[in-house]
């Protein structure tokens, strides 16, 4: 009998557990991309990142339909800088490729609606960002256009979507807007980054 008992009780913790925190995987496409392609300093700079993004989500159900989650996102990070000064006169001016990871933490707050089976839900916050694994070329502009200036950068963001409950586990769609603080690279970085993300969540 207590064995029983002891079974249902950790069977009521593990429900109850499940109702306030949940962690699950994120991933989408960019509709921007990191750089602005733009010609400047006799160099062409253009993007060359590979639209994805994907890292775990983690989820605390608060009361009055508010939750807070917690992502942690990958990135890749590329782009490239070409003379557009004419031959033979480029000859000085060598090509730069500039390639990296993003990695983005944005801490939101969501309010979520209470309708039946789909769930609407908006969302606000801000994102932390970092930029790690830089080539060396990276550094080889010290001034002007395409010049590093932070590798770590804060921004606003804002959002919306909705989540579909099913059997065992809730799928999440959103489209999400951010704001960064800050360029990371002087004069070409694009400060605002818009993407849409599928979640599963568990």
């Amino acid at each position: 009998m207590r064995k029983v008992l002891a079974l249902l009780a950790l069977c009521v913790i593990s429900a109850s557990a499940q109702s306030i925190f949940s962690i699950g995987v994120i991933g989408g496409a960019p509709f921007t991309d990191v750089v602005n392609a733009t010609n400047q300093n006799n160099l062409a700079f253009i993007s060359k990142s590979t639209n994805f993004t994907v890292g775990p989500a983690f989820q605390i159900n608060l009361p009055l339909s508010l939750r807070l989650e917690v992502d942690a996102l990958y990135r890749p990070y590329s782009f490239t800088g070409t003379s557009t000064v004419p031959a033979p006169f480029a000859a000085s001016i060598a090509p730069i490729h500039v390639s990296g990871n993003q990695w983005s933490f944005p801490i939101l707050a969501q309010y979520r609606f209470k309708t039946p089976v789909v769930k609407p839900f908006v969302e606000a916050g801000v994102s932390f960002d970092h930029l790690s694994d830089l080539t060396a070329t990276a550094k080889e502009l010290t001034s002007g256009p395409g010049t590093l200036i932070h590798q770590t950068n804060a921004g606003v963001v804002l959002g919306g979507g909705i989540d579909v409950k099913v059997p065992l586990l809730r799928l999440s769609g959103e489209l999400r807007y951010t704001h960064q603080g800050s360029s990371y690279f002087q004069g070409i970085s694009n400060l605002n980054q818009a993407e849409v993300l599928l979640g599963v969540h568990f």
